[in-house]
């Protein structure tokens, strides 16, 4: 029997709650650095901060985009391999 099919639909639904909240963290991200690149045009962060900020939201954003890759298939919406 397949790990999806084990699983109750309260857990199910749980998995697809997650999913969307991490859709919707990914784009704040997006949304983040837009404005991080804005802010270093207009001069109000330096350089360093910039590159730290940027980095901390690149790995945030990784991390982000791997977990939805992971819900994407533990509910059923894509195959892994395939």
């Amino acid at each position: 029997m397949k790990l999806r099919e084990r699983m109750g639909l309260a857990d199910i639904e749980d998995m697809r709650k997650y999913y969307e909240k991490l859709k919707k963290r990914k784009v704040e991200i997006e949304k983040e650095f837009e404005e991080l690149i804005k802010r270093r045009k207009r001069g109000e962060i330096s350089e360093e901060e910039y590159e730290e900020r940027k980095r901390k939201l690149e790995r945030e954003y990784v991390e982000i985009m791997d977990r939805i890759v992971q819900m994407r298939y533990l509910i059923g919406e894509e195959r892994l391999f395939g």
